[in-house]
């Protein structure tokens, strides 16, 4: 596995300089029509090569792990989404303070929030303490998924928008990246409809996840 995924980033990285070199030159293309069309093609390459990197840097990173205030990353996250123009209110906290890899952690629910504002109007995050377990759900309007898709939709390349759209469905990696970034820090990543409609992401660390004391949080 170790070897399949250095192999993804080399190929990854490497075809980022012949791509940007076709962009260049097909902005020579004489039909704007043509043109269009040729350059979209190629941002859908770029997006997905982007992706791919993505991929192989979640499961590869060499990123410390810190005593990390769930509460303060997500509230972060849900405002900066929130100045973007969506709809996105972070509901309550736990105090949790985990020892985690920051920058996989913004990525992973950066990810999560950005995916829901995208298929759904209004999401709302919220951490909740049970048990001893730590649970961030972050729970959006939208259509849904059918049973058998909540599971598929975190294989590569398994996109639910069905248009041809990068756009708007991406390359299908963004849910495959956040389960890589959850489990490696310890966590499980899992979809579940919402009896009121909807979508909820869950990520949940386990009671046995390395809590910070308090006073103990950098």
């Amino acid at each position: 596995l170790a070897e399949r995924t250095q192999m993804l980033a080399a190929i990854t990285h490497d075809l980022q300089t012949p791509l940007t070199r076709l962009r260049l030159r097909l902005e020579n293309v004489g039909d704007e029509a043509l043109r269009e069309r040729l350059i979209g093609d190629l941002a859908a390459m770029q997006a997905l090569v982007r992706e791919g990197l993505e991929l192989a840097r979640s499961a590869e990173s060499a990123e410390q792990r810190a005593a990390l205030d769930l509460d303060s990353l997500l509230e972060s996250i849900v405002e900066d989404t929130a100045e973007g123009g969506g709809d996105v209110v972070f509901e309550g906290g736990s105090g949790a303070v985990l020892m985690l890899r920051p920058l996989a952690m913004h990525r992973l629910f950066s990810n999560l929030v950005d995916n829901a504002v995208m298929y759904a109007y209004r999401v709302r995050v919220r951490v909740e303490r049970s048990g001893g377990a730590i649970t961030v759900v972050v729970a959006d309007d939208g259509p849904g998924l059918a049973e058998d898709q909540l599971e598929a939709v975190f294989d590569p390349f398994v996109r639910v928008e069905t248009s041809r759209s990068r756009e708007t469905g991406g390359a299908g990696l963004g849910l495959t990246i956040a389960r890589a970034l959850a489990e490696k820090d310890g966590a499980r990543l899992w979809l579940r409809n919402r009896a009121e409609g909807g979508l909820e992401a869950v990520v949940q660390w386990p009671a046995s996840a390395q809590v910070v004391p308090p006073g103990r949080a950098g």
